[in-house]
């Protein structure tokens, strides 16, 4: 791990640098500024007067490393502040850092009167992927890892959205989702209900407000291109229409991805399909090889039995059958085979290419 990123990380978690620096730091006053002794890494401004230059290094283990450490620490001891504001100069360097070279510093820092700190370049690790994770979620690419959902078809979604569409209504109480799951208010598990309020959930069409289901503008959209000609009584499924399909997709390449589960699952089902050009699709809840389970469960990052990924992976397929995304071949062996339509093909590569724009808007600034 580079300086600059190290640095980066420090200054954004100021509780661990505050850990590190003995010292009641302030404020910030300067990063990577450059004057005639030097280029400063940071300095703060010090509780109760004075301020902290800071020489910050990673794993110092090499002479010329230390060699240009020290002389800079000591060029920084000649700098001049505004009203000669007092200043102190501190080494904060790496743990990792071998022992005899600790013992160079410490005799160095002694003699020239210098303060010395210390971080963990491991903790630094973690708290920069945790920084880059937030950043991450506040672009909307966040990834968490996909996940066995029991939503077999998303058809199943208009199931939800019939109670809307009859009362032509933007939200509706759970007592008002009754007549499609019966189940409501009746002390039983509501398992399937909360399955499918997921489901619309994970594709931006509902969010659940104080204690009512509101559509969004998407679900305002979804619910009014529901096929209303197929609407009876007790009815469990309605397929989606052109329009739904759109809706979904266009949700799909909407670039929100954070604790969004079907999208994710979808990415990475079209991902693996492009690996294994499609020819791992379980017909059943087994896998050929234990070897061929293993690989899908590390792929998709998870760790569930056999059942489940096998679950995953058709309830997944079914899904992208749905959106037109790919199309299947059956077979009569322990798979079936499927291929992607130019649609799957382009929404994948779109996909791909938002994810990694996201990415990079994250860590292209951090190259200063």
């Amino acid at each position: 791990m580079n300086e600059r990123l190290v640095e980066w990380t420090l200054l954004r978690e100021r509780n661990y640098l505050q850990e590190c620096i003995d010292l009641p730091l302030e404020s910030k006053v300067c990063q990577q500024y450059t004057t005639k002794y030097g280029r400063i890494d940071f300095a703060h401004k010090i509780k109760n007067g004075g301020y902290l230059i800071t020489e910050l290094e990673t794993v110092l283990d090499a002479k010329p490393k230390l060699s240009y450490c020290f002389g800079q620490c000591l060029e920084y001891k000649n700098i001049v502040l505004a009203n000669n504001y007092p200043h102190k100069v501190a080494i904060l360097y790496a743990v990792q850092t071998p022992e005899n070279y600790c013992r160079d510093i410490a005799e160095f820092c002694q003699a020239n009167n210098m303060l010395l700190y210390t971080y963990d370049l491991e903790k630094i690790k973690n708290l920069y992927n945790d920084e880059m994770q937030k950043s991450l979620m506040n672009n909307g690419a966040l990834f968490s890892n996909p996940v066995s959902m029991n939503f077999t078809h998303l058809a199943g979604l208009n199931r939800l959205f019939i109670p809307f569409f009859e009362r032509q209504a933007e939200e509706l109480n759970k007592n008002d989702l009754k007549q499609s799951f019966n189940v409501i208010g009746t002390g039983r598990t509501e398992t399937i209900f909360n399955v499918h309020c997921s489901a619309a959930r994970f594709f931006d069409l509902i969010i659940k407000e104080n204690g009512l289901y509101k559509l969004t503008d998407y679900g305002i959209r979804f619910r009014d291109n529901i096929n209303s000609i197929e609407i009876v009584d007790d009815v469990k499924r309605i397929e989606l229409s052109v329009e739904q399909k759109r809706i979904l997709i266009e949700s799909l390449l909407n670039g929100n991805f954070h604790e969004k589960k079907s999208k994710i699952n979808i990415y990475y089902f079209l991902k693996f399909i492009a690996l294994t050009e499609g020819e791992w699709i379980p017909r059943g809840r087994i896998f050929n090889k234990r070897s061929e389970f293993e690989f899908v469960n590390s792929f998709f990052r998870m760790d569930y039995s056999e059942g489940s990924v096998a679950d995953l992976l058709r309830f997944t397929c079914n899904h992208c059958i749905e959106l037109e995304l790919i199309e299947k071949i059956k077979t009569t062996s322990f798979y079936d085979r499927v291929v992607f339509t130019s649609l799957g093909a382009r929404v994948l590569a779109y996909m791909e290419q938002d994810i990694q724009a996201k990415r990079e808007k994250i860590q292209i600034p951090l190259q200063i």
